[in-house]
């Protein structure tokens, strides 16, 4: 294609003007011939760009974007070009529908009006991924049918896109949302009680629900990779919850030490699509919930959902016990894990050295070094021999608190940083990875490059799936395991950042204590003892580090009118020497793994995919309407909860089409974007006095087809012409 200048006459004024055209060349059986695409705007442009134009007004036609339009003049140009031709094709359409499909009556325009709007479009989204999803089949497999089916369908779409409690969902479903012409319901007999009516149905059929589910987005979102990323987290209750065994007092993950608790355990891919979910009480140990889930997997295995390819399980601190590790390993289970016991002081000498480090980076392009080991597990004799490149050391083995980690590989705060290390593990190092070696990290792409530097899944997919087929079996060899080490430099200012942080607040506290010690407000060795206890409980890792002296009175001790006379006057706080070795550790953690086939950034890569889970618990949360909680019976705190895990399930959906089509949007983005798009009945009365009623949804915005267009989204609801009345 090219652009053409063509000098024209206006006839009526005489004046002289130059149009333009975009005019593309092509052969016919009669030879070479010309046609006009479009006519454009004057050009207000240097004619050296014209070429330039003209391809990036091609491109745009043919629905790709055009590397020219790396030029932000050419990419104005080119907009307005696209949006002329667009608005005269539409109008162009209009007529030719109007001769032959015409309705013309006679009107009275001052009657106009509008009634009944209602928003459709995060309506038509929802729509389309519950069907895409088969919803409706699953929950037919599950028993609903007829009018429940209906209603479920409303009640999932409803906390997708207007998250609340359940009197909210009924709310939105009957005033504000055109979901019940979607779903079918009839409104004279939808009443609130029908929400939580069905809100106990499904989470009654949970167990055939779920699995269905995940094979239903196993099919529309294909992938050999099979990595299952698994976490806990909990949620608050407003209420006193007394008759609520759900509801139990427990550490709160959003701070919320007031309130009850209620626990959602949560098995998701590394694409952040949900495989499992179990509700427990509040207070529940993390480790414990590792059984059920595995269960949960078995049974998806058994039905050959994966293939040949044995899951790897993704887990943080908070449930990686030994125990559970060795569970894994029973049952057969590739695993990537930060365990709870202290590994990473029995590995000083090598943060130490920092000998054999590769260095890649993070999503925040902040550097992170890692090295691989091969680990063999001993009896436990309080040394860790090491043998790395031919050279031997003894080590000592710090039995003290330091902990793995009191972060979490991708800054995941699991509030564990007062656990003790494990002293009954020791380990031998059998080799060092060779694959850390220069040559052979170019070969594995990931010198120079960010390995994980987005927050895409199909690029952290990606990054891992050239390795996929390695994965499929557990790589542990005689009684060998693989670690990683890892130092980085960002978690290495966070871990600092909070410890200075805690220090402060322990020392305030102190202080306060102090404070009401010299004004007498406190005296008694007992109490004053019992409130240095609760603050070095609420700050174990900082206590550690101060000597905390109490001064008494001078007549402390003595019996006075026939009591022991017992006052505290004062108290002192000395801060110990610092061991420097602990600041060695700083930023470093240990992965534990059984996957001795992949080289040190492939391991770290894998284990940087438990964002998706955080992801998947922050989109509950925020999106979903998890929290609060309102209920006060147990059974309908769980139906609630699993209501927005159902809902999850279209927004993971969502979220990842959106990502294969390189559109990083969420769905609170999209919603906003679509709220615009509304559907309504115009009111129209006649010159013979017939008051017609015409409902139909609004012509799309840009914006809106835009969206549509990505998603692959249509409207199903057809415009409806009534008479209301005669007047």
């Amino acid at each position: 294609m090219f652009i053409r200048e063509t000098p024209t006459v206006n006839k009526k004024t005489g004046v002289s003007y130059s149009k333009y055209q975009l005019v593309e060349s092509y052969r016919c059986e009669k030879g070479p011939r010309q046609r006009i695409v479009m006519t454009l705007t004057e050009l207000d442009l240097d004619k050296s760009l014209w070429p330039a134009l003209a391809n990036a007004i091609a491109q745009r036609l043919s629905g790709v974007t055009s590397l020219f339009e790396s030029d932000p003049i050419i990419a104005r140009y080119a907009d307005l070009a696209i949006t002329k031709y667009a608005i005269r094709s539409e109008v162009a359409a209009a007529k030719e529908t109007r001769a032959t499909e015409a309705d013309l009556e006679m009107v009275d325009l001052s009657s106009a009006k509008t009634i009944n709007s209602r928003s459709i479009g995060p309506e038509l989204i929802g729509n389309s991924f519950y069907e895409a999803l088969s919803f409706d089949k699953i929950l037919e497999s599950a028993g609903l049918s007829g009018e429940s089916l209906g209603i479920a369908k409303a009640t999932i779409i409803a906390r997708l896109i207007h998250p609340g409690s359940d009197r909210k969902t009924y709310s939105y479903i009957n005033s504000n949302s055109s979901l019940p012409e979607i779903c079918g319901i009839d409104l004279s007999k939808f009443h609130k009680d029908k929400v939580y009516a069905i809100a106990d149905k499904l989470y009654d059929a949970k167990g055939v629900i779920e699995p269905a589910l995940y094979r239903a987005s196993s099919d529309l979102f294909r992938t050999n990779t099979r990595l299952f990323l698994f976490d806990l987290t909990n949620t608050y209750f407003e209420g006193s919850t007394k008759g609520n065994s759900l509801a139990k007092h427990g550490h709160s993950k959003e701070k919320r030490f007031d309130c009850t608790l209620v626990s959602l355990a949560l098995l998701v891919d590394h694409r952040g699509l949900p495989i499992y979910s179990e509700i427990h009480e509040g207070n529940t140990s993390e480790p414990r919930t590792l059984i059920s889930v595995l269960d949960a997997l078995e049974s998806l295995s058994d039905g050959s959902l994966f293939g040949d390819v044995v899951p790897t399980i993704v887990m943080d601190r908070g449930i990686a016990t030994k125990a559970n590790l060795e569970l894994l390993i029973k049952r057969n289970l590739n695993y990537v894990v930060i365990e709870r016991a202290n590994k990473k002081s029995l590995y000083r000498s090598h943060f130490m050295e920092m000998e054999g480090f590769t260095e890649i980076y993070d999503a925040q392009g902040s550097p992170v070094l890692v090295k691989k080991l091969q680990v063999e597990p001993q009896k436990p004799q309080g040394r860790v021999r090491t043998q790395v490149q031919g050279q031997v050391q003894t080590l000592e083995e710090d039995t003290g608190t330091d902990d793995n980690s009191s972060n979490g590989a991708t800054s995941k705060n699991t509030g564990d940083s007062s656990s003790k290390g494990d002293s009954s593990t020791d380990t031998k190092i059998i080799k060092s990875d060779s694959s850390t070696d220069t040559d052979d990290y170019i070969r594995n792409g990931a010198t120079g490059n960010n390995i994980s530097d987005s927050t895409d899944t199909d690029t952290n997919a990606t990054s891992i799936s050239s390795s996929s087929t390695s994965i499929s079996s557990s790589s542990s060899n005689n009684n060998t395991t693989t670690v990683v080490l890892c130092r980085s430099l960002g978690r290495s200012k966070k871990e600092s950042a909070i410890s200075s942080q805690a220090n402060e607040r322990f020392l305030v506290d102190i202080t306060s204590l102090n404070t009401s010690i010299t004004k007498g407000s406190i005296s008694k060795t007992t109490v004053v003892s019992e409130r240095i206890g609760r603050i070095k409980a609420k700050y174990p890792s900082i206590a550690s580090k101060y000597e905390i002296s109490l001064e008494y009175h001078q007549d402390h001790g003595k019996i006075i009118k026939k009591r022991r006379f017992d006052k505290v006057i004062n108290l002192t706080i000395t801060e110990k020497p610092t061991k420097a070795k602990d600041d060695n550790l700083q930023g470093a953690y240990v992965i534990d793994t059984s996957h001795s086939e992949l080289d040190a950034g492939e391991i770290w890569n894998i284990y940087t995919t438990l964002t998706k889970v955080e992801d998947a618990f922050r989109s509950l949360k925020s999106d979903l309407g998890l929290r609060p909680v309102y209920h006060q019976l147990a059974s309908r705190t769980a139906a609630h909860l699993f209501i927005s895990v159902l809902a999850y399930h279209l927004l993971s959906a969502i979220e990842l089409t959106l990502r294969q089509n390189n559109d990083k949007r969420r769905w609170s983005t999209i919603k906003e974007q679509l709220n615009s798009h509304r559907r309504a009945t115009i009111v129209l009365t006649s010159d013979k006095g017939v008051v017609y009623h015409i409902r139909t949804s609004g012509v799309s915005e840009p914006v809106h087809k835009e969206i549509y267009r990505l998603l692959g989204v249509s409207d199903p609801l057809k415009r409806i012409k009534t008479i209301a009345t005669h007047l």
